[in-house]
This record gives C-alpha cells, sequence and structure tokens, in this order.
C-alpha cells in the first residue's frame, strides 16, 4: 500500500505524464527527461554510498532518457516517426508510474536497472503488437499508388467480432460526438476510402474541406480519450494512422481551394 506521500507523488507523475500525452507526436524530450531527473535526486537522497549517490546525481543531470528509449524502439524495428514517438511515450509512461525507482540505490546500479527495464517494456509491447496483429490486418488504410494494397483487395477478409464490438462502441461515441458526417468520416477511412465524396454531400449538410478537416482532428481526439479508457494504445494507433492520412489530403486540397 502506498503512503500518502507516495500516493501524491505518483499523482504528481501521472499528471505530467496525461499533458505530455497530449503532443507524443512531438515528443519533448527535454520535460520527459526531468521527470526521471527529479526520481533520481530523490533517490540519491537515500542513498548511504557516496559513490551511488554520485552516480544518480550525475545521470540526472546528463543522461537522455528520452533518446535512449526512442533509440531501443528504433533498433526493435520501428521505423515510422509517429509510432516511434507513441511507443517511447507509452514505454516512459510505465516506467515512470511503475516501480523503476522501488529499490535500495546502494545495491543496484540503477543505469542497470534502467536499461534492464526499457528492454523488457519494449519486448512486452512487440509481443502485444505481435499478437494483436494475429486478429487485425497490418496493412496500411491508404488508396495511393504504391503504397499498401487496394482496399478491394481486403474486401473480403472478417475482422474477430471482438474487434467488432470495439469498432462499434468507438464509431458510437464518434456519432455522439460529431454526428453523422463523424461516422461517415471514420467508416470511409476505415475502409481505406478517400472522403472526397462528402466534400458538399446534402446528406451530411455540404460540409466543406474545411470542416471534414476539423472532423478528422475530432476523431483523433476522441480515439485518445477512447484508447485511454480502455487501455487499448494499438486501436489509437490504427485510427490515428488511418486520420493521418486522410488529414494530409484533406489539407492539400483545403490549400488548393484557397
Amino acid at each position: 500500500m502506498h503512503t500518502f506521500i507516495e500516493h501524491v507523488r505518483l499523482d504528481r507523475i501521472a499528471t505530467s505524464v496525461r499533458r505530455l500525452r497530449e503532443n507524443f507526436y512531438d515528443l519533448n524530450h527535454d520535460a520527459y527527461d526531468q521527470l526521471f531527473a527529479t526520481e533520481l535526486k530523490r533517490l540519491s537522497l537515500q542513498a548511504k554510498d557516496p559513490k551511488a549517490k554520485g552516480n544518480l546525481e550525475d545521470m540526472a543531470d546528463s543522461f537522455k532518457f528520452t533518446a535512449y528509449v526512442a533509440s531501443s524502439i528504433r533498433q526493435s524495428g520501428v521505423h515510422d516517426e509517429q509510432e516511434r514517438n507513441q511507443r517511447t511515450h507509452d514505454v516512459i509512461s510505465k516506467l515512470l508510474l511503475g516501480k523503476l525507482f522501488d529499490f535500495d540505490p546502494d545495491v543496484i546500479p540503477f543505469i542497470a536497472r534502467f536499461k534492464t527495464s526499457v528492454a523488457n517494456a519494449i519486448r512486452s509491447q512487440s509481443a502485444k503488437q505481435a499478437n494483436r496483429s494475429r486478429l487485425l490486418p497490418s496493412i496500411p488504410i491508404l488508396n495511393e499508388p504504391g503504397v499498401g494494397i487496394s482496399p478491394d483487395e481486403i474486401a473480403g477478409r472478417d475482422v474477430p467480432s471482438l474487434d467488432n464490438k470495439l469498432i462499434d462502441e468507438f464509431r458510437g461515441l464518434v456519432g455522439s460526438r460529431l454526428g453523422s458526417l463523424g461516422i461517415a468520416v471514420l467508416d470511409l477511412r476505415f475502409s481505406g476510402n478517400d472522403t472526397k465524396s462528402l466534400v458538399g454531400s446534402d446528406e451530411h449538410g455540404q460540409p466543406t474541406s474545411y470542416r471534414i478537416k476539423q472532423v478528422v482532428r475530432g476523431i483523433k481526439q476522441i480515439a485518445q480519450e477512447f484508447a485511454q479508457l480502455r487501455g487499448d494504445e494499438e486501436f489509437l494507433r490504427q485510427v490515428t494512422r488511418a486520420m493521418d492520412s486522410e488529414q494530409r489530403t484533406v489539407e492539400k486540397r483545403f490549400r488548393s481551394n484557397r
């Protein structure tokens, strides 16, 4: 059981992590590193061995924790920058809110504990991704020449019923927030199709490209809330990939119409 002071400490970290999560596609290395540094300096106060205390203080002042995690994830085979940034955030969150700092610094060198913990977290993350890949197609939801395969080629593939329920639940949430246009955008992107057909449609109130751009952003925000509630980061990744592709398309179309 956590003491009151420990509860306050973890709540402070959790609040900071949530704020950083709002923009994990552009990782703020300094902000993440500062969270590690604060914990190391706290831990150094518990160290009785001068050498251990000095090592902790040196790491707090100079070690690039975020860069190390991001580099390790890249070496594990994740080359897409946005996905790598999100996975980096996920790993760091688990480390900061887990038991990384729950040890005797006079007995165990922190650098070894940190690197082992990072490796274990990445292996766990990769295993979860591999397991989910068995259930859902890992083909990019894009409809561009030379990228992935066309939606028609996967039209006959069935998504397992468990994931259908997840998607239906998410569709319902999108519909309640963004109405029929939100559902239409989501359905088109999940099927790999462009939303150009929605521009000016009477059925959805004759939306402009700019309006669809706003809906895409709204869906991404709802996906973040939904994934956090369900604890399913991979679902967030899939929705974000689909929406990012569409947002780039809509932004090009919007600029060309100005």
